[in-house]
C-alpha cells in the first residue's frame, strides 16, 4: 500500500480497513500483500492491524495464518481470542479451537461474550462432544447469556449433533427468539436421530412462524426416511413456485426422495434438469438407478460421471458395486474396485467389501472371496462371511465350506446357520461322527434354531406370527384370513 499523493501514509486505522476489505472477499493473495506493508511499515505489533489479520485469514481459508498473526499480539483481548476461535471453527479446525478456548478462560483479563460460547458449541458439537458440551451451557447460564440468539441456537445444534433431542428441545422450547437458524438446527437433528415423523410436524409448526428455504432440503430427506412421496411432491411444489431453482441441495434431496420412493422416472427428470450437479447429486441417481433394479442404468451414469469430470466418492462406489452385483458382471465390479484406490485413493470401506464379495459368491467364485475377506482389514467382521456362508450350502467345494462356517462360529457363536451348514457338510461326505460332535457343540453351547416366522394380513393389519407348526390348526379354523382362490 503506497502512500497517497499528497505523501500521507496509511496508519493502523487504513491498514485494518483494507484487511477488513480483503476478509469481506475471501481473498487471501490480496489480505498477503497488505499484510507485507504492514510488516513494512512497522505496524505488525499494531493489535487492532493483527485482530483484522486473524479474521482475513480465518475468512481465507488460512486458519494456521490466523493463528501466527495471533501469536503475534502483546496483549490480547476477549475480541482478539474470539475471532481466533471463528477462524479455527469456519475451517474445521474444532480441536484448536476447544484447546485454544481453554487458554481464554485460564487467561485473566478476558471477557467470554455470545459469539465466544457460540464458536465453542459449535467445535464441540462436530466433535460430538456432549458432556463438554453440557460444561459449557451450564457457563453460558451462569454468565447471563440466555437471551442471545447465537449462543443458544449454537448450543441447540451442538445438543443435536450429539444425539441429545431431549436436551436440544428444551433448549428450543425455551428460546424467547428463533431464527432460521435454529429451526433448521432442531429439524436436522430429528432428521438425523431418524425421527422424521417429528421432523414433519416441526416443519408445519415453522411454517406459521418463519419461512425459510434452506429447511427444505432436510424436510425433504425426512420424506425420503419415511418413504413418503405426497408431503415430498408437495414440498417440491412448493419450492417451484417460490421461485426456487438450482438450488443443488434440494434438487439433490429431491433425486433421493424420489428414488427411495420407487419413482425412478421423477427423480431421473429432477436430475437432468439440475444446471447444478455436485457429487450427492451423482450419488442419489446412481444409488437410486441400483437399489430400483435399474443396474445398467448405474454402472452408465457412473461411467458418465467419470467422463463429466466430476470425482466419485466413498458413496459412488457404494452405488456402481451395488449395480455390479445384482447384475453379476464381476469383471466390471473387479475392475471398479481396485479403481477406488489405485486411481482415486479412496480406501475400501466394509459396504465395498461386502458389495465385491457377495458378487463373487454368487458366481461361485468362494475362493477368491475367501482370500480377498482375508487380506482386508475386516477380516473379523462376520457380515463379509456370511455371503460366502449362504452359498457354500449348494457349493460342491467342502473344503471352502468348512473353513467358512468355523470362522463363522468362531465370530459368532450363537449364529445357528454355521453349524447346521458344517453338520450338513460333513454329512454330504460321510463324515458322521463329525456331524454327531457339531450338534454336540449346539447343544452345550446352547444355539437352538431360530422359529419359523410369518406374516399375515388380518382385518388389515400386518399380525406376526412365529412357531408356525404350533399355530397351524388355529390358522386354518380363522375365518379372518385373507385367502385368495385361484
Amino acid at each position: 500500500m503506497a502512500a497517497g499523493a499528497d505523501g500521507v501514509s496509511p496508519n493502523a486505522h487504513a491498514f485494518s480497513a483494507a484487511v477488513k476489505a480483503c476478509a469481506v472477499l475471501h481473498d487471501r493473495n490480496a489480505g498477503a500483500c497488505v499484510h507485507g506493508s504492514i510488516l513494512v511499515r512497522g505496524f505488525s505489533d499494531d493489535d487492532i492491524v493483527l485482530s483484522a489479520l486473524v479474521d482475513m485469514y480465518g475468512h481465507a481459508a488460512s486458519p494456521g495464518d490466523a493463528r501466527k498473526a495471533f501469536e503475534e499480539m502483546r496483549a490480547p483481548d476477549g475480541i482478539c481470542y474470539t475471532s481466533l476461535l471463528s477462524a479455527f471453527v469456519r475451517n474445521d479446525w474444532f480441536e484448536e479451537a476447544v484447546r485454544w478456548f481453554r487458554t481464554m478462560v485460564m487467561t485473566n483479563g478476558v471477557e467470554l461474550d455470545g459469539c465466544t460460547f457460540g464458536s465453542m458449541m459449535t467445535a464441540l458439537g462436530n466433535l460430538r462432544r456432549v458432556r463438554q458440551g453440557r460444561v459449557a451451557h451450564a457457563q453460558v447460564l451462569t454468565r447471563g447469556l440466555c437471551g442471545n440468539v447465537i449462543v443458544e441456537s449454537s448450543t441447540l445444534d451442538m445438543y443435536a449433533k450429539c444425539g441429545a433431542m431431549l436436551e436440544a428441545r428444551k433448549v428450543f422450547d425455551k428460546m424467547q427468539v428463533r431464527n432460521a437458524v435454529s429451526w433448521c438446527a432442531l429439524l436436522g437433528g430429528y432428521c438425523n436421530n431418524t425421527e422424521y415423523e417429528k421432523v414433519l410436524v416441526l416443519f408445519r409448526q415453522m411454517d406459521r412462524e418463519c419461512d425459510d428455504s434452506y429447511s427444505l432440503g432436510t424436510i425433504l430427506r425426512a420424506c425420503a426416511g419415511l418413504s413418503s412421496v405426497k408431503p415430498g411432491k408437495e414440498i417440491h411444489c412448493r419450492f417451484l413456485r417460490s421461485g426456487g431453482w438450482r438450488d443443488v441441495v434440494v434438487e439433490s434431496a429431491l433425486v433421493d426422495l424420489y428414488a427411495k420412493c420407487g419413482a425412478v422416472d421423477y427423480a431421473y427428470r429432477v436430475f437432468e434438469a439440475s444446471s447444478v450437479r455436485n457429487t450427492i447429486t451423482w450419488n442419489a441417481m446412481i444409488g437410486g438407478f441400483a437399489q430400483n433394479g435399474h443396474a445398467e442404468h448405474a454402472i452408465n451414469l457412473f461411467n458418465r460421471m467419470v467422463s463429466e469430470g466430476a470425482k466419485p466418492d466413498y458413496v459412488s462406489f457404494i452405488g456402481v458395486l451395488f449395480a455390479c452385483n445384482h447384475t453379476g458382471m464381476v469383471e466390471q465390479g473387479r475392475n471398479y474396485f481396485k479403481s477406488m484406490s489405485k486411481d482415486y485413493g479412496i480406501a475400501p470401506g466394509i459396504e465395498h467389501y461386502n458389495c465385491i464379495v457377495d458378487l463373487l459368491s454368487r458366481v461361485e467364485l468362494l475362493e477368491e472371496a475367501e482370500d480377498l475377506i482375508n487380506k482386508s482389514p475386516f477380516r473379523d467382521d462376520s457380515s463379509l462371511w456370511a455371503p460366502i456362508l449362504g452359498a457354500s450350502s449348494t457349493h460342491s467345494n467342502p473344503d471352502v465350506a468348512e473353513r467358512v462356517a468355523k470362522k463363522m462360529m468362531e465370530l459368532k457363536p450363537q449364529y445357528h446357520l454355521s453349524y447346521v451348514l458344517l453338520e450338513n457338510v460333513y454329512r454330504t461326505v460321510g463324515r458322521w461322527e463329525d456331524a454327531l460332535e457339531i450338534r454336540r457343540l449346539m447343544r452345550s453351547r446352547k444355539v437352538e434354531k431360530e422359529p419359523g416366522m410369518s406374516w399375515i394380513d388380518v382385518n388389515r393389519s400386518k399380525q406376526h406370527m412365529s412357531n408356525v407348526n404350533g399355530a397351524a390348526s388355529e390358522l386354518v379354523a380363522s375365518e379372518d384370513i385373507i385367502t385368495c382362490d385361484n
